[in-house]
């Protein structure tokens, strides 16, 4: 009965979601159908496509909700959005492909937003977790612009493990650096060894969620923040604090001549 009632109740709310989403400007994804495990679609109304993306539960029926209902990695409304699509527009021109790299990509949710959006760039996601890994392969089977690697992204190459394995939301996975080839351990790799494997590129976007380990992504090694024209942070201050998670990115930002917009959780840091 219990489990009937949340059911229902989900399925009202996402109705009425649905009644706004159809009716208002600001809404640009509509979210087709309530329940939170299967195929979840949704409608662009800026590009009247659908799109369809594999949800295992209620975890995952959020992290979707974030990036398309929510339009998590919203690129218009600042003052500096057309010069972030005049710059993809540039690079296509000289006959290059933009490089968008997802660190953290968790389901591949952002990566199909990004390869969605930029549907001329080659996307990379790079997940740490095996099974959201799989479902990230999933979700982005059918988007030929986009590769999705099993592996941590940190400052340089080497080994890490899951600091919370038993963690049961599967969004929040955290990073610890281990021995090298540890057992069982998992390799990181750095975003300048990404750009690496795809030479014939030109760096365009990175985004990185990555549950805090962005202290240590930027510790050093943070050249190749120069070469991206955009940089989507989420900052994890608020989930460890007394740790000074953002200090190294605000200090490495700060040496670089780049705006800095703030928009909930997430930083765009943007080159001039």
């Amino acid at each position: 009965m219990k489990r009937l009632l949340k059911s229902t109740s989900r399925a009202l709310r996402n109705f009425f979601r649905f009644l706004v989403s159809i009716s208002s400007h600001k809404k640009r994804f509509v979210r087709l159908n309530p329940f939170a495990r299967g195929k979840i679609s949704f409608f662009d109304k800026k590009n009247k496509q659908f799109l369809s993306l594999s949800s295992r539960g209620e975890n995952d029926s959020s992290t979707l909700d974030e990036i398309f209902s929510k339009y998590g990695y919203r690129l218009d409304g600042m003052a500096r959005t057309d010069d972030i699509y005049d710059e993809y527009k540039k690079i296509i021109a000289i006959g290059k492909k933009p490089l968008i790299i997802d660190c953290g990509s968790n389901i591949g949710a952002a990566t199909y937003f990004f390869s969605h959006e930029f549907p001329k760039a080659k996307v990379v996601g790079i997940e740490l977790e095996h099974s959201n890994f799989e479902l990230a392969q999933k979700n982005n089977a059918n988007n030929p612009n986009v590769k999705t690697i099993h592996a941590a992204i940190g400052p340089d190459k080497g080994s890490v493990d899951i600091a919370n394995p038993n963690e049961t939301n599967k969004d929040a996975f955290q990073t610890k650096l281990s021995s090298k080839n540890a057992t069982g351990s998992i390799k990181m790799l750095s975003i300048s060894n990404i750009q690496e494997l795809y030479p014939d590129t030109i760096p365009f976007i990175t985004k990185v969620d990555i549950e805090g380990f962005e202290g240590q992504l930027f510790s050093k090694n943070t050249q190749w923040m120069d070469g991206f024209y955009l940089i989507a942070l989420e900052v994890h201050d608020w989930m460890l604090p007394n740790q000074g998670i953002s200090k190294n990115f605000l200090s490495e930002h700060s040496k670089l001549n780049r705006d800095f917009y703030l928009r909930g959780d997430t930083v765009f840091s943007i080159k001039n």
